[in-house]
């Protein structure tokens, strides 16, 4: 991060897919950036890595005051998925096999950032033609980094 930044922010980022008999876990463990946008939405911004298996890419999750959650991936696959508790949203979703229109439902979102960091957690699946494709689980830490 460029060392002119105000303030200097670091996610923890669980992520938990779970499938008909196992879980798979990955955590990334990244610097980003975190702000409050002119909308009032906080936005938590970094780059993919090879952890992910998406190196290369750009990640911007944007939690909306009513606490709409869009993930939004630039890079070479493109990805705008919106998580809401209480509706489902059909959303873009780039792979290397193709691009598809996926529902997304969520399970629960818990938002707890604050100006001093915090979590957010979500669980969500994902449809296609109401197929489950995926359940998923966030856990999202925020931490200023301490000079």
């Amino acid at each position: 991060m460029n060392e002119d930044l105000k303030n200097q922010w670091s996610m923890t980022l669980k992520s938990i897919q779970y499938d008909e008999n196992e879980k798979t876990e990955t955590t990334l463990n990244t610097e980003i950036l975190y702000y409050i946008d002119k909308n009032g939405e906080r936005v938590i911004s970094y780059q993919e890595s090879e952890t992910t298996g998406m190196e290369g890419s750009d990640m911007q999750l944007r939690i909306s005051p009513d606490n709409m959650i869009s993930i939004i991936r630039t890079g070479t696959y493109q990805t705008h998925l919106v998580v809401q508790s209480g509706r489902k949203h059909f959303c873009h979703y780039e792979t290397p096999f193709g691009d598809f229109a996926v529902g997304v439902s969520a399970r629960f979102v818990r938002n707890r950032l604050t100006d001093e960091g915090g979590s957010l957690r979500l669980r969500y699946t994902v449809d296609a033609n109401s197929t489950l494709l995926s359940d998923n689980e966030i856990w999202i830490d925020v931490k200023k980094y301490r000079s």
